[in-house]
């Protein structure tokens, strides 16, 4: 099962979290069962008119997203996809991964 994690920083586990989904410099992509990392560049384009933010992540195969803040229309397109949308009070990639278990389900989005 893998985990999309909304980074601001390539900094390994003490990288933190980023504020909003769609606009973070990279994603963590954390493979829970093997306990691997991979950090890679956040290359959405916004401009795409062929495909959403959503549509250009999902290459990446998570079963579940990790984010401090994301819009109304990128956790509907999320649900249509059975991928867990999880938030959580922490500042670091590595706090994530240690409450795995105690993130909070997301259910509205941010108003920005």
């Amino acid at each position: 099962m893998k985990m999309l994690v909304a980074i601001n920083e390539n900094n390994e586990m003490n990288s933190r979290l980023s504020e909003h989904f769609g606009h973070c410099p990279y994603f963590a992509i954390y493979d829970i069962e093997n306990q691997t990392i991979n950090i890679v560049k956040n290359e959405i384009d916004h401009s795409n008119e062929m495909l959403t933010p959503v549509d250009q992540v999902m290459k990446y195969n998570p079963e579940i997203v990790f984010t401090l803040g994301i819009g109304q229309k990128a956790i509907n397109l999320f649900k249509e996809r059975n991928v867990i949308l999880k938030t959580g009070n922490f500042q670091t990639l590595k706090e994530v991964i240690e409450n795995i278990n105690s993130l909070n389900n997301i259910s509205s989005g941010c108003e920005h």
